[in-house]
């Protein structure tokens, strides 16, 4: 196990009384070598505490970390196998672009070479703005100068915490397929973000926090099932649409709709016979989105009172 936390517990003081406040309740993880784990949850159901536990940032007041098989401390040489990209990095700004990322590469007790730092910036898109001050930076490029320190070695493990805010749509499929270049080498990723499509299209384990623990956790391929009963279907828009398919939405000239899977010929007949363009047939499935708000909703059923 790559890391095991176990009961873990974290409370803060806030407020002029100092009452305490629990980021982490009883909050269990595990992570195995070659896992690339989604932690989700709402805001403040405890995934950036947890991450800085895991960091050795923060010490329970009860429970474990295990981190490589150790507890994780400051200055460890454990943090020479790890990257860690936070959610608000806090950059020096008097620094361009390429020297943050000399300086963030030197950090290492392996050297990086000059073509390795020179190639990461090709990678994420920063090669022409070598020698801008990262004060001078918008929100997406800081961010693209954080994702290039985490890959400038192939780490065993890979923290980000909501690694895509303000980056641009072209920038967030090219992270994507750099998480996954670096997943097949051999990196074991967790990942904390909101954007739930993105992290279906990568992950293989799902974490689901709520109120400071975890209420799941799971392969994906366990929890995303298909309904053999039903289909999904998006055709042309047209005024008489059957009865038998219940449309869920429509917009810009296209029907996006359900239908029995009995029903399959009829609305292929339909289709042809008006004409019809068909974009998408398939087997109905529930979505990362549709699991998440499935497991909150039954979480917090579980904890009102009766």
């Amino acid at each position: 196990m790559i890391l095991d936390a176990r009961d873990v517990t974290v409370e803060f003081a806030r407020g002029r009384r100092r009452e305490k406040i629990r980021a982490l309740d009883g909050f269990n993880l595990q992570v195995r070598a070659g896992d690339f784990c989604a932690l989700l949850g709402p805001n403040g159901a405890g995934k950036s505490t947890a991450l800085y536990c895991f960091l050795g940032l923060i010490r329970p007041d009860r429970g474990s970390v295990s981190l490589f098989g150790g507890m994780p401390r400051k200055g460890s040489p454990q943090f020479e196998r790890i990257a860690y990209l936070p959610e608000e990095p806090h950059y020096h700004l008097y620094l361009t672009v390429e020297e943050a990322i000399r300086y963030y590469g030197s950090l290492y007790d392996e050297r990086i070479p000059s073509r390795r730092i020179r190639e990461v910036m090709e990678q994420v898109g920063l090669s022409e703005f070598s020698d801008l001050l990262l004060g001078n930076c918008s929100k997406g490029m800081k961010q693209k100068a954080g994702i290039a320190a985490c890959i400038l070695k192939q780490c065993d493990l890979l923290f980000l915490d909501e690694p895509t805010r303000g980056l641009d749509p072209i920038a967030t499929k090219e992270f994507r397929d750099i998480l996954i270049r670096m997943h097949r080498g051999g990196t074991t990723i967790l990942i904390n973000s909101h954007i739930l499509s993105e992290v279906e299209m990568v992950s293989d384990h799902v974490a689901i926090m709520d109120h400071g623990r975890v209420v799941l956790q799971d392969e994906l391929r366990n929890l995303i099932r298909f309904d053999r009963g039903l289909y999904s279907v998006e055709f042309d828009a047209c005024a008489d649409v059957p009865g038998y398919i219940a449309v869920e939405r429509s917009e810009a000239g296209v029907i996006r709709a359900a239908l029995p899977a009995d029903m399959l010929s009829a609305f292929l007949s339909f289709a042809a016979g008006k004409g019809l363009a068909v974009y998408a047939c398939s087997l109905k499935r529930n979505t990362l989105e549709d699991i998440f708000m499935d497991v909150l909703r039954g979480a917090r059923d579980d904890r009102a009172p009766s």
